[in-house]
């Protein structure tokens, strides 16, 4: 019974151990980092969090901005660094840096995209069917900061993923909806059953097209020959190869029979006067 609680101890304190470590690493990666901890503390990326998705992306969906119009709309005010001189009253051009425009560009589609699983009433309880429930920020191994939002809709929720450089600029901005086991099980089926449609769509297409091969490149099919001009082809070649192999000077009967013969199978009457008549084997005594 010692020897049990000992291992007990062991393994407790060794439990114990690693989380403190895992505390101790996550305090020096927010202290060590290039982010003042005076700073990024947790009111602020709250407050950025929701600045993003409530006075960003909600005003942006009621004033008519889609992902299609976004560049036309707000191109210049994110991507263009004007100065005014209130003097000259005169605008001038000091900058432009796209980088800006794209991250938001790629953010709000992703939460457009993202709006009609979340759920909402209309255009004017938008703001009130849509909040920020709660906010958490961690680094990821390249020290990056990073802001899990987590987004609240009359349907489902969502995760608001935000990457911030040390100047407090966004760098990506992603929306993903959270779903149920059933919904996550439903969409792979639907996946599985789409998948196997296609594969054996192409498989029927490709039969088809094999089908078609003789039509387009197997050309006019070989005659199929008759037994009798078979039997004819052999008996020629028989005769030709006793032509070839024996002098029939001395055997005009042997040609005249055979020729006979060839005659008969063709029901022609017999040419050259020859007919065909039964041969039967002499006794070689008739002689004695």
């Amino acid at each position: 019974m010692k020897r049990k609680f000992l291992v007990l101890g062991v393994m407790l304190s060794c439990l114990l151990s690693l989380s403190a470590c895992g505390a101790e690493s996550q305090s020096d990666a927010s202290s060590n980092s290039k982010y003042p901890v005076g700073f990024f503390n947790q009111t602020a990326i709250e407050n950025y969090a929701n600045a993003v998705e409530d006075g960003y992306f909600e005003n942006w969906y009621l004033e008519g901005i889609t992902p299609d119009n976004f560049e036309d709309e707000l191109y210049v005010s994110l991507a263009m660094e004007i100065d005014k001189d209130e003097a000259q009253q005169a605008y001038y051009l000091r900058g432009v840096d796209e980088s800006k425009y794209l991250v938001y560009k790629s953010g709000y589609t992703s939460w457009y995209k993202a709006l009609e699983e979340l759920g909402y009433g209309d255009s004017k309880s938008l703001a009130d069917n849509l909040s920020i429930s709660e906010v958490s920020y961690s680094f990821d191994k390249d020290g990056k900061l990073v802001v899990d939002a987590t987004i609240q809709g009359t349907k489902h929720s969502a995760i608001m993923k935000i990457y911030l450089n040390n100047e407090f600029e966004p760098t990506d901005i992603g929306v993903t909806i959270n779903k149920t086991t059933g919904e996550k099980l439903e969409n792979a089926g639907l996946n599985t059953l789409l998948g196997m449609g296609m594969a054996f769509a192409i498989l029927i297409i490709i039969s088809l097209i094999i089908s078609l091969f003789p039509i387009f490149f197997g050309g006019k099919k070989k005659k199929k020959e008759s037994d009798k001009e078979i039997t004819k082809k052999a008996m020629d070649n028989t005769i030709n190869q006793i032509a070839e192999q024996e002098d029939l000077s001395g055997d005009a009967e042997l040609v005249a029979v055979i020729a006979a013969a060839i005659a008969a199978y063709e029901g022609s009457a017999s040419t050259d006067g020859f007919q065909v008549r039964s041969i039967r084997k002499v006794s070689k005594n008739w002689k004695r």
